[in-house]
């Protein structure tokens, strides 16, 4: 019996992480710091892979980390030049960037809570005792998991986001504000480290302000059929070519 509730309750304490860094991911469009806002996203992203590691009782090298977490397609050079045509534009397009920036924002969050459920999935022993990264390795994992969260639809899960996130913009905002005031003063080329040392500097007031955001859309995404996931879950077994786990 002990063992059984050691097991809900870790389970439960990870679903509440995984919805935390949803929001947090979510929050980075917000962040009127060009190119670091980018960084940030790569650290609440990398963050959220760590604990669902430490939850399913492992630790990931540096490389399975970036063969996880590496997003196809994004680049320096790209995001840089992005960001210096783009960000002198908002001050023009205020009111029509504000509107693209809440739609990323749930976009985002949306995304990475997928992100974060098939990366937990693909760590968690299966009934042989070994995960999917263990049987097909961290890059050809990370590679499945983007392909799924490209192609699979995610409107159950956005619909749980875009709904708790029109409840709660002023919290979300005083949190990117938070974030804003902890970034601002470093630049395009500041490094991962300086970045993450910023956002711990106010992650006990982060973690009050975004708090009824969590329950909120903890609660929201309990209601998403199970059978979505179950489908998520079954589209990576079929891309990494195994059998369906049951689970």
């Amino acid at each position: 019996m002990g063992d059984i509730r050691n097991n809900s309750q870790a389970t439960e304490g990870s679903q509440r992480g995984l919805v935390a860094h949803a929001v947090l991911v979510g929050l980075t469009p917000l962040i009127p710091v060009p190119v670091v806002d980018d960084l940030a996203k790569n650290y609440f992203r990398k963050r959220l892979v760590r604990r669902l590691a430490a939850s399913n009782g492992r630790r990931l090298s540096e490389a399975e980390l970036s063969a996880l977490t590496s997003e196809r397609g994004r680049g320096c050079v790209r995001g840089c030049l992005w960001a210096v045509l783009v960000y002198p534009l908002k001050a023009v397009f205020r009111k029509v960037f504000y509107f693209l920036e809440w739609k990323r924002a749930v976009d985002l969050a949306s995304r990475t809570y997928h992100f974060g459920h098939l990366a937990d999935y693909a760590m968690r022993p299966r009934g042989g005792g070994a995960s999917l990264i263990d049987l097909c390795g961290a890059a050809a994992v990370g590679e499945a998991v983007q392909a799924v969260c490209r192609e699979a639809p995610i409107k159950p899960v956005e619909a749980a986001v875009r709904g708790t996130f029109r409840q709660s913009r002023r919290a979300l905002r005083a949190a990117a504000n938070l974030l804003a005031s902890a970034l601002r003063r470093l630049t395009g080329r500041a490094r991962a480290e300086e970045v993450a040392e910023a956002i711990e500097q106010v992650e006990p007031e982060e973690e009050h302000e975004l708090e009824p955001v969590v329950a909120r859309l903890q609660r929201s995404i309990a209601s998403v059929p199970e059978d979505h996931f179950r489908n998520l879950r079954a589209r990576l077994d079929a891309r990494l070519g195994l059998p369906p786990d049951g689970t």
